[in-house]
């Protein structure tokens, strides 16, 4: 297909984000692309126009807008060489670091000085405080 410059919309990909359709779209918009392949294989179709590309059939017709298709193959290439892959490693390093440290809290950590211990734990026993009787022990030590 050939480009009919009335739209920017090329290319739709969306592989996590639960509220979007998840899968491989060309042309057209979100939800009605010219051709598309949901994340499973199993709900793919191509119209015959959108505002991406020039009119014309993918498929042949089965006597409507939008022809239905069962993928048999996909073709997946890279681009980008070693380098890529190298700097593609190290991110993955590194996210995969940083969800490990999100998911240790670190309680030693959480009042390590005086004023996390007064911001965060300083009601925290208020509720009792008044409720319990007074020890006569500690009464008779303090005269």
């Amino acid at each position: 297909c050939k480009s009919s410059s009335r739209t920017g919309n090329y290319v739709y990909f969306n592989s996590r984000n639960k509220h979007h359709p998840r899968g491989l779209g060309f042309g057209g918009q979100e939800g009605f692309c010219r051709l598309w392949l949901d994340a499973d294989f199993e709900d793919c179709y191509v119209l015959e126009s959108d505002a991406t590309y020039t009119a014309g059939r993918l498929l042949p017709a089965e006597g409507g807008l939008q022809t239905r298709f069962d993928v048999i193959n996909v073709e997946v290439w890279g681009c980008g060489g070693v380098e890529a892959a190298k700097a593609q490693a190290a991110q993955r390093e590194r996210l995969e670091t940083a969800r490990e440290q999100a998911r240790k809290v670190d309680k030693a950590r959480l009042c390590d000085n005086e004023f996390d211990k007064e911001m965060l734990l300083a009601n925290t026993f208020s509720a009792t405080a008044g409720s319990r009787e007074p020890n006569p022990k500690e009464d008779e030590s303090t005269s």
